[in-house]
């Protein structure tokens, strides 16, 4: 098999061995970096995205779906690892990199099915509700 790394030149390497590393952290496979990655090389803005923030700690929040940029997902994303960690889900609460990675990982998604994720942005709020879980997209390990 083909060494993944082999074709990006040395800023993408840089970018792509924090994220296989932050992805680490979270115990996800090499998949989920190389699913990442492919979604950015896919989508500029968003490689734009994460490149920033990994560069500078903060988040750029230039592409927007409608309005809804990656700070608006991690939001909407923390209220559902809070439902995770209400579930017992504890390694969640000690990761925020799993809580960015998931964030940008989303965006993508957004970009391609705005109306689907809008109905759960409009839908699932930051109130416990009965059958409120933690269940959100999440690539196979």
């Amino acid at each position: 098999m083909e060494n993944f790394t082999e074709n990006l030149n040395e800023e993408e390497k840089k970018l792509y061995d924090q994220i296989l590393l932050k992805s680490l952290d979270f115990n996800q496979s090499n998949d989920f970096a190389e699913e990442l990655w492919r979604r950015m090389k896919e989508n500029r803005e968003l490689y734009e995205e994460v490149q920033y923030y990994f560069e500078n700690n903060d988040f750029l929040c230039s592409l927007s779906v409608k309005g809804m940029t990656v700070a608006d997902i991690l939001v909407w994303q923390i209220d559902r690892f809070k439902a995770a960690v209400d579930e017992g889900k504890f390694g969640l609460k000690y990761n925020p990199s799993e809580m960015v990675l998931m964030a940008f990982y989303t965006l993508y998604d957004v970009t391609k099915d705005p109306e689907l994720y809008f109905e759960h942005f409009r839908q699932e709020t930051g109130s416990d509700y009965e059958g409120k879980t933690s269940c959100f997209t999440k690539p196979s390990s």
